[in-house]
C-alpha cells in the first residue's frame, strides 16, 4: 500500500486511510514486533498529512506531499533493514 501511495498521488489519501485502518485493526490483535512498530508510528504520523496547502496553514503540524514521501520512504528503509537482520 505504501509503495502504491508513493506512485498514485490521485488516490493517495484513500490508500493511506486504508493503510491506517489495517494497522489499527491489526493493533487490536495485540501482536507487537519491530516491523509493526515502524508501521504503527507511520500510521500515527499520517494523521498530520494534508494535501491541501490552505488547510495546512491552519496548523503547523500538518505537512504535505514532499514530507509524506520522505516519511514513507524512511519507513520502508527501516522495514527493509529489519527484514535483513
Amino acid at each position: 500500500m505504501l509503495k502504491e501511495a508513493l506512485k498514485d498521488q490521485h488516490h493517495r489519501r484513500n490508500i493511506l486511510s486504508n493503510f491506517q485502518r489495517e494497522i489499527w485493526n491489526f493493533n487490536k490483535v495485540g501482536q507487537q514486533s519491530p516491523i509493526f512498530e515502524v508501521f504503527s508510528d507511520l500510521a500515527h504520523d499520517l494523521d498530520y498529512y494534508e494535501p491541501d496547502p490552505q488547510i495546512r496553514q491552519e496548523d503547523p503540524s500538518y505537512y504535505g506531499d514532499e514530507r509524506l514521501e520522505k516519511e514513507i520512504s524512511e519507513a520502508l528503509k527501516k522495514i527493509e533493514a529489519l527484514g535483513s537482520t
